[in-house]
């Protein structure tokens, strides 16, 4: 745990959900929020390159796959609490406002508000997404063991 006792288990489970929430959502729910903390830039928001790898079926040796364009920003609210967010893709704000939230979630007296008003909704709309894109793939989905040859 650190020392606002949000333990990483849970740090890692909001940062996920800010870093895949679509940005215009993120920044919806952030505009309505009330009371938002003062803060600081102290790096970024910058955008740069990640160098991804993978495993052939996920085992094996690895091999590079290519890069991925990343954004990252690093806050610090009045308080003292630093926030750190890296998102995929060229989104300044949503880092910038990812990591406002990530700072103010170690907060134990913000964070039940933050995560009912922000990261919650957030949640939910990104597993109706899922579920959403899952339905449309399976309608795509061929099963060769029913399929008759052609002879």
């Amino acid at each position: 745990m650190d020392q606002s006792g949000a333990s990483s288990e849970k740090r890692c489970w909001w940062m996920s959900v800010l870093a895949e929430s679509n940005p215009a959502d993120l920044e919806a729910l952030w505009d309505r929020y009330g009371e938002k903390p003062d803060y600081q830039v102290v790096l970024g928001p910058e955008i740069g390159l990640l160098l991804v790898q993978g495993r052939v079926g996920g085992r094996g040796r690895r091999f590079h796959v290519g890069e991925v364009t990343v954004t990252r920003c690093n806050v610090r609210i009045s308080g003292g609490a630093v926030g750190t967010a890296m998102v995929l893709g060229c989104r300044p704000r949503q880092a910038e406002i990812a990591a406002v939230l990530d700072a103010a979630l170690q907060d134990d007296r913000r964070r039940p508000d933050l995560l009912e008003s922000v990261v919650r909704p957030l949640e939910r709309r990104l597993k109706e997404a899922r579920r959403r894109e899952a339905v449309r793939v399976a309608a795509t989905q061929v099963d060769f063991s029913t399929m008759v040859r052609g002879e």
